[in-house]
Parts: structure tokens; sequence; C-alpha cells
């Protein structure tokens, strides 16, 4: 498996790690989530409100829940950002 494959194998683990019976993930699933994958990052966040933000922000169609491509679109801009500053 090629490395670009094993990176794409584990963002569809760990969403589906996280994700609930119905495939997405609700506010709670998604801290766990984010938490999880990003603990540093949220604990020196000063800024409270920050999931409910991301969660407002990647869901998309407003069903109150995150689908994967809505969640790839999170992965995607994180990654450009992380790319921008490094």
């Amino acid at each position: 498996m090629s490395q670009l494959q094993a990176a794409m194998m584990a963002i569809i683990g760990v969403f589906r790690k996280n994700a609930g019976q119905d495939k997405t993930l609700n506010k709670t699933e998604l801290k766990t989530l984010l938490e999880t994958e990003f603990g540093d990052l949220l604990v020196n966040s000063k800024d409270k409100n920050a999931i409910d933000k991301v969660f407002k922000g990647l869901d998309r169609d407003g069903n109150g829940s995150v689908d994967f491509s809505e969640f790839v679109i999170m992965v995607a801009a994180l990654s450009v950002a992380i790319n921008d500053i490094r």
C-alpha cells in the first residue's frame, strides 16, 4: 500500500471509529474525535465555543450531523493550513 493510500485509510478509520450507528458524527462524537486527534491544540484554545463553531461550519447541510464528505472537507482544510505554516 502506498503512503497516500495508507493516509486515506487512516482518515477513513478515524472517522468510522468515532461515527455513530448512523455513520455520521454528532456534536459529542466530533468533540471526542477532535480532542483525541488534536487535543493539544484544543487545550490551548482560548475560544471555549471552538467545538460548536467547528461543528456548525462542518454541518453544511444543516442536518445536525457531520457526514464523511463534510469531515473530509475539514481534513483537507486543516492539511492546507498546516502545509502553509510549515
